[in-house]
């Protein structure tokens, strides 16, 4: 991967260097941000970075630096690129965010190709870029449910007119992706046949967008033997599989007379294999904020919810079997679950400060709910696997945006408020 990042990025400055230095240009971006929670050994990953939000105070989650590269290749062509460092595994890697082609037809269309972010939420053409939204980092509610498939590797248009004081937009695209799936263990996923498209009216301080995309196969490779997962003893989980998966949202935003308004809600529907990991999600939020001179304080209300899959339940071939084949506290002979789906709350108070034009401080705290009734919890699970095939009761188990670490089952799950507190500086240069 390392040797790819080099070569790539060698072929664009290669490519940069041809042109005159007046073509060239740069645009960045850096946040550096600290965060804490206080619910124990819990992960949140509810956030940008893949090393989530723990226990202790951590400046690798939020913090990141981004630098925009673009240069003219002739009147209607241009080549932009981004280069993302973030707090992942490997410590701050530098990766390839999109580099594509842009080609002006004229001045309503164009076209892009190569990698290309996806047009799916309000913010997603500058989701790492934090000065530019009120959050430290978008609510994880709604901004999760489509990780990790937020680029593509294909083709898109912009098409562009003016309607009324402001300007319709649609954007259609079709590609395919590979990565990792956060947080499973190595486990990675393939989608081919990506196609989808964003709507977009905006005018003058709001915009409205809706969007939809489907991968019509999405195929699933990762295996893991012998977790433990306490009461219910080892298990091992299947996360091979093929399927399609459908994503719809909505949203909105208005800035004017210094009031702020966001709002979002995202449903994403998955079928066959692919479901036993990744159920059904719905998720949404609201963001109220007023400017009041250089400060801005904000207050956003989340929710996510959904249902588990109960696909290959009848035949034992749940995403999750027992390797035991012992009785109880072990899971039963022939029994098999599919992963819970996520439920939880959250509110979050923020203030933002304008240090100067280009320089946002940001103070948050956030109280993340996770859903701890056992019939709620039944309503969203029990498709999944509630009941094992000899009638004994499988616990329901909610781990909200926070890791599911097995290992800790039942004990080591999130408590049902957990107060996450974060600060940042947002840059812009």
């Amino acid at each position: 991967m390392k040797k790819q990042f080099n070569r790539l990025t060698c072929a664009i400055f290669a490519l940069l260097a041809t042109q005159s230095a007046q073509a060239i240009q740069f645009d960045g971006f850096m946040t550096a941000g600290a965060s804490i929670h206080d619910s124990g050994s819990n992960v949140y990953v509810g956030s940008l970075g893949d090393r989530g939000i723990t226990d202790n105070l951590s400046f690798e989650t939020d913090t990141r630096f981004g630098l925009q590269i673009s240069s003219d290749i002739s009147d209607n062509m241009s080549v932009v690129a981004q280069l993302l460092g973030t707090g992942v595994s490997g410590n701050f890697n530098a990766t390839i965010e999109w580099a594509y082609i842009d080609y002006a037809i004229n001045d309503i269309a164009s076209i892009h190709v190569g990698k290309i972010k996806q047009p799916v939420y309000l913010v997603n053409d500058y989701v790492e870029v934090g000065y530019a939204y009120p959050w430290i980092r978008p609510p994880g509610e709604v901004y999760y449910l489509n990780n990790p498939l937020n680029t593509i590797n294909g083709i898109e248009a912009l098409l562009q007119f003016p309607v009324g004081k402001g300007t319709l937009s649609f954007q259609p695209y079709f590609g395919s992706n590979r990565d990792d799936i956060p947080n499973a263990g190595g486990a990675y996923f393939e989608a081919d046949n990506i196609y989808g498209m964003d709507v977009k009216y905006s005018g003058k301080g709001y915009t409205v967008h809706a969007s939809d995309f489907h991968c019509n196969r999405v195929k699933t490779t990762g295996q893991l033997n012998n977790v433990p997962a306490g009461p219910l003893g080892n298990v091992n989980i299947n996360l091979n599989g093929v399927g399609e998966c459908n994503v719809g949202a909505v949203g909105f935003n208005l800035d004017m007379s210094n009031i702020v308004v966001y709002a979002e809600w995202q449903k994403r529907t998955t079928t066959d294999e692919l479901s036993r990991a990744f159920g059904d999600q719905t998720g949404w939020y609201t963001t109220l904020g007023y400017r009041i001179g250089k400060w801005l304080p904000h207050l956003t209300f989340a929710s996510i919810d959904g249902t588990a899959s109960t696909f290959g339940l009848n035949n034992g071939q749940g995403a999750i079997t027992g390797s035991n084949p012992q009785g109880p506290p072990n899971l039963p002979p022939n029994a098999s679950l599919n992963f819970p789906v996520a439920i939880q709350t959250s509110v979050t108070a923020g203030l933002r400060y304008e240090v100067n034009d280009s320089a946002a401080l940001k103070v948050e705290y956030q109280l993340v709910n996770v859903e701890t009734d056992q019939g709620k919890l039944a309503a969203a699970n029990e498709p999944g696997g509630g009941t094992a095939p000899n009638g004994q009761k499988v616990p329901y188990v909610n781990y909200g945006l926070f890791n599911a670490d097995f290992s800790g089952f039942p004990g080591n799950l999130p408590t049902k408020n957990v107060g996450i507190f974060s600060v940042a500086l947002d840059v812009i240069f």
